[in-house]
């Protein structure tokens, strides 16, 4: 995140001050020393910490600064929007995300499955385009559902985060473990069917560290919580639908639009409902894998604007326009 708004804010001529989230501010200080080390003069990049309520609110209020780029929760986002206000700044926003990933009765599916469950459970299930709405057309759905409990348990080891044989480490904090927790209690309240996971998981570091079984739900309504909002771990609900105009009302009823997924060998299909599903960026036969080429951003409460590519660079810019009259006069 931080290399995605340093590269380009640099190329274009810019000073910076970066604040790193308080859950993780050990990478961005290591790197500061090697940006000391590489020879930027002083106060070309500066890199504080702090919480996002004293040190990230006073950046985004700071008079003397022209432009906040953001990426982080929706409600926090929100809340930069106004500060950001007090003297009109430029604001890029990259927030949260509820990303579908469709499931059509001609797909591949074992790629299907394979790239379902990397879109969910990799990185403990926090990544903001993590594809956590699976939607299956009814004709496959049950078996579906049989070969992605299976895939979660061949693949989704949990364990020592630093040991290679483990896929699934522990949530960043244990406020973000108890909201995961949290949300398999509403979905089982909810009525929704606990398919496999949904609890506490004790049985590395000696009980210590947040981890937490990665979770299925099916039988899942749309008005439902665990359907609707974001919860940033490993967990993951999967619905049925009938057929293309069904699976798309499903995948746009929701107030996020990021990242979403169709998996189907009708190439036509892909297209043309790529142009309608409502989100920044669409993968077809694949989930999360990106270029830095290619722009990065979302729509609806996902975000304003776009980083990467050649977008990322318009966010640093400002188009000025000179007129010159030459001396003559209509």
């Amino acid at each position: 995140m931080a290399a995605w708004k340093l590269g380009p804010a640099l190329a274009c001529g810019n000073t910076i001050v970066m604040k790193a989230a308080e859950q993780t501010p050990l990478s961005i200080l290591v790197f500061a020393n090697l940006i000391k080390e590489a020879g930027f003069p002083p106060g070309v990049v500066n890199i504080l910490n702090g919480h996002g309520k004293i040190a990230g609110a006073a950046i985004a209020q700071h008079l003397g600064i022209d432009k906040v780029a953001f990426t982080g929760s929706t409600a926090t986002g929100k809340e930069i929007m106004k500060s950001a206000s007090v003297n009109m700044k430029n604001i890029t926003l990259e927030t949260g995300g509820k990303s579908p990933l469709l499931v059509f009765d001609d797909a591949d599916m074992d790629q299907a499955i394979k790239w379902s469950h990397a879109g969910i459970m990799s990185n403990m299930g926090q990544i903001c385009t993590a594809t956590s709405r699976i939607l299956v057309q009814e004709g496959i759905y049950d078996k579906f559902v049989e070969a992605f409990k299976k895939q979660v348990a061949e693949v989704s080891k949990v364990g020592d985060p630093f040991s290679d044989e483990t896929f699934q480490g522990p949530q960043v904090t244990k406020a973000q473990y108890e909201k995961v927790l949290n949300y398999i209690e509403a979905g089982k309240s909810d009525g929704a069917t606990l398919a496999m996971g949904g609890e506490a998981y004790k049985n590395v570091g000696e009980g210590k560290g947040f981890f937490v079984s990665p979770t299925v739900f099916t039988n899942v309504k749309s008005n439902m919580r665990v359907f609707r909002e974001e919860v940033f771990g490993p967990f993951v609900v999967i619905v049925s639908f009938k057929d293309e105009e069904d699976a798309l009302q499903k995948a746009n009823d929701t107030t996020y639009g990021l990242g979403s997924a169709i998996f189907t060998k009708d190439i036509v299909r892909a297209h043309k409902l790529a142009r309608r599903i409502e989100a920044g960026m669409v993968w077809i036969n694949s989930s999360q894998d990106s270029d830095f080429r290619i722009p990065f951003g979302g729509v609806k409460q996902s975000g304003i604007g776009r980083e990467l590519g050649e977008a990322g660079l318009d966010a640093y810019t400002n188009k000025k326009a000179v007129h010159v009259n030459l001396g003559t006069w209509l």
